[in-house]
């Protein structure tokens, strides 16, 4: 059996996830890690044995190809580096698995589908939902018109981050730009809950590798944290599909609430959440916290599973890619994950970053946050019908 040959680029944080499956002993008659690039291996926990096995780390890619060939380059790194980490394995015939977003700039997606395309390569973005069965299973049924058409689907995050999340890194964390003038656009819709504002894109595009498309956005921007982007969102914005989106989303909050979506579509309903049941579906309690449900035209119930079960799998997707199997292909490229890339570019141009009132907000520990704040969203959310 040929083992794939893979580079990891960027180890720490999580770069981790790749890093623990490539260590597995069950998986080294399949897959090869050949080589890592890290300018920062240390922060590694596993540093000693990806030694072992692959020798000490690059500090750049261009250092790896010099010496090595890669089947597949697996990218974590800060959102900066993620166009020329994949225009690099691109140039030197590696398929790429790069994790979300796409990039900070919006000009560079013709870029990399020209790069992509002229490579005869295959560019994955790890928006790990976008890779699980039970998003593309729902997908395929929205394609298919279980649902109709999309009408008005809203999702809220609520996950503190304190001081420490914003001082993360190399100085990127919260940043517009880099210090070279890199769009970066980190924050709490472009980073830790990018995936929710993706999936509404993601789940209404006319093809698996597609999205729809963002438009007549309004936008609520607030900064609590000393960075430069915001830290609080509500964004709304219509579908170019038909259907309008809200997003809710904040660091600067007491109380967490994970990720909680009600997709309503002109005949049918999806909701998911983690944490409780905050309504029925149609009248029905046979379901599960944790799963994507969904009831269709027909009132068929459906449990789709846990959207993060296994999120490894875009890994092995993107093996199997690289190596021809059959079924296997991109279900989240460079062309699905471009969407999301244009929203937050349409955002950082045109819409302003408003501050709280300096009475409202209070400190616990690292932690900032605003009085009121997790209440006040949720009952944004609960008042979108």
């Amino acid at each position: 059996m040929k083992k794939t040959d893979i580079l990891l680029v960027g180890i720490g944080g999580y770069g981790s996830l790749y890093v623990n499956e490539l260590l597995k002993p069950e998986n080294r008659e399949t897959l090869n890690l050949v080589g890592t690039v890290d300018p920062y291996p240390a922060s590694c926990g596993r540093l000693d044995e990806i030694v072992a096995m692959s020798g000490q780390p690059y500090r750049t890619i261009e250092e790896f190809y010099s010496e090595h060939m890669a089947d597949l380059a697996v990218i974590s790194t800060p959102i900066q580096f993620h166009r020329e980490g994949i225009l690099a394995a691109l140039s030197h015939g590696s398929d790429v698995l790069c994790e979300k977003p796409l990039s900070g700039d919006v000009r560079d997606i013709e870029t990399l589908l020209d790069a992509e395309a002229s490579s005869g390569c295959h560019v994955h973005i790890g928006y790990q939902w976008s890779h699980s069965e039970a998003i593309l299973s729902l997908k395929r049924d929205i394609m298919a018109g279980l649902y109709g058409k999309p009408d008005i689907l809203k999702t809220l995050i609520l996950w503190p981050r304190d001081k420490k999340y914003f001082t993360r890194g190399t100085g990127w964390a919260g940043k517009i730009r880099a210090s070279d003038g890199t769009l970066i656009y980190d924050s709490v819709a472009n980073n830790a809950a990018a995936h929710y504002l993706h999936n509404m894109l993601y789940v209404t595009g006319s093809e698996i590798n597609d999205s729809s498309h963002a438009e007549n956005i309004s936008v609520e921007l607030y900064r609590v944290n000393s960075i430069e982007n915001f830290d609080t969102a509500i964004i709304k914005f219509g579908l170019s599909c038909g259907g309008r989106c809200v997003f809710i989303a904040s660091h600067t909050i007491d109380r967490a609430q994970n990720p909680l979506f009600d997709y309503k579509f002109t005949e049918g309903r999806v909701t998911y959440t983690e944490d409780a049941l905050t309504d029925k579906i149609n009248g029905k309690d046979d379901y599960t916290v944790g799963h994507i449900m969904g009831t269709d035209k027909f009132g068929v119930l459906h449990d789709y599973g846990d959207p993060f079960y296994k999120v490894e799998r875009k890994l092995y997707n993107a093996v199997d890619t690289r190596n021809g199997k059959a079924g296997a292909d991109v279900v989240c490229g460079i062309k699905a994950a471009s969407e999301h890339t244009r929203l937050i570019n349409e955002i950082g141009e045109n819409f302003p970053i408003e501050s709280f009132p300096a009475d409202k907000i209070r400190e616990r520990g690292e932690l900032l946050y605003v009085d009121g704040l997790s209440d006040e969203l949720t009952e944004e959310y609960n008042k979108i019908k």
